[in-house]
């Protein structure tokens, strides 16, 4: 007899691999913030973080990934919503302006990434 292989048991298991999933994406997303903007800020014009070559293969669709970084307290941005050309010069700021590594466990995630 086969073995069919069923649906997820609970979807609870499946709410916290998606929750896993968003934290370590806008984890990736305060580096990118930082790699790409200026070192001095934590910030970066919404135009220059899309153009990134990194950024743009990683995300698949970044402007949703801040809009739930924002609703997190993690981002700032002035404007309702972020589209290519149209805000470009739009800035998005980190809450936590303290740099990278410099909080318990960030060395660590940085050095495995």
């Amino acid at each position: 007899m086969a073995t069919v292989m069923s649906p997820r048991n609970s979807s609870g298991s499946r709410v916290i691999e998606v929750e896993e999933r968003i934290n370590k994406e806008l984890k990736s997303l305060v580096k990118d913030i930082w790699r790409v903007g200026d070192p001095a800020k934590p910030q970066v014009p919404f135009g220059q973080l899309f153009d990134d070559d990194d950024v743009q293969q990683h995300y698949e669709g970044l402007a949703a990934t801040l809009k739930a970084a924002k609703k997190r307290g993690i981002v700032t941005y002035k404007s309702p919503i972020l589209l290519k050309g149209a805000h470009d010069k739009v800035m998005v700021n980190l809450v936590d302006q303290s740099p990278l590594g410099t909080k318990n466990g960030d060395s660590d995630e940085l050095g495995s990434s």
